[in-house]
């Protein structure tokens, strides 16, 4: 019920003018009781999902080994067409928090996402699909972690961010989406030159629009990595349309672009 309102929250902020979406963005919930669950067990109860079965049609691309835990590159794919998967959610079971990112796709979005997350130490990456029809399925990939991603030392900055995208066809026509968010995505637990603790500042929300119609709702904790990066796969996506991305983290800061597909 909770990923079902906020769903109905986003799709009802599709029909504003952009101007207002990212006013609007900041009654959006973010889905507390599950990013902040200290274990897998206690998300996949937030998360309704109990007893889900292993599919092979889930695929999870990682390394191996992590040489270093704060930028460890995934993508998680099945070959499920576009508007049969409505969640597609990510998880690493040792990490402090472990429920990463959820991302609520469209019926124009492939099943099929690429972001950059932190890992404490080894273990099971999880992605966990939930269809349309309401199942769910999920995949594990066991990652060997050299060096913690999530603790460690930081400079303290002044916040500024910024946005970069790109959007261009491939060749089988789907239109590839990349998106990069300048974020220091703080988890809360790093410490600045003095040794003291740093506030937690990440992104908690983000939205895509094609045409002004909202195709993907992200939530997303504190297991992203600095300078938060995304790739979609989008279907009955052209070039000359144009895709909006607004974004807001845990501090109150959003933020706004806009992108054309070109060739």
């Amino acid at each position: 019920m909770q990923r079902r309102t906020v769903l109905k929250g986003w799709l009802a902020l599709a029909t504003l003018p952009l101007c207002l979406v990212v006013q609007k963005v900041q009654a959006a919930a973010w889905f507390v009781q599950a990013f902040e669950a200290r274990h897998t067990a206690e998300v996949m109860t937030a998360l309704q999902a109990q007893a889900v079965p292993v599919s092979q049609n889930i695929h999870i691309e990682a390394p191996q080994k992590a040489e270093n835990g704060s930028v460890v590159q995934v993508e998680i794919a099945t070959a499920q067409p576009a508007g049969s998967v409505s969640t597609l959610r990510l998880l690493a079971d040792a990490n402090p928090t472990p429920l990463i990112a959820s991302f609520e796709l469209g019926k124009q979005v492939l099943p099929k996402v690429v972001t950059r997350i932190k890992l404490a130490q080894s273990g099971d990456l999880i992605a966990l699909i939930q269809q349309t029809g309401g199942q769910f399925q999920q995949q594990r990939r066991l990652v060997i972690v050299l060096e913690d991603g999530c603790a460690g030392s930081e400079r303290e900055e002044p916040f500024a961010s910024s946005m970069k995208m790109r959007a261009r066809p491939l060749e089988d026509g789907t239109v590839e989406l990349k998106i990069i968010i300048v974020h220091p995505m703080r988890t809360g637990r790093s410490k600045n030159d003095e040794g003291v603790l740093m506030p937690a500042h990440f992104m908690q929300l983000m939205q895509v629009l094609l045409n002004g119609q909202l195709i993907v709702a992200a939530q997303t904790g504190t297991g992203i990595s600095r300078n938060p990066y995304f790739t979609f796969y989008l279907k009955q996506a052209k070039v000359g349309d144009v895709i909006a991305v607004h974004w807001q983290d845990n501090q109150g800061f959003e933020g706004q672009g806009q992108v054309t597909v070109t060739q």
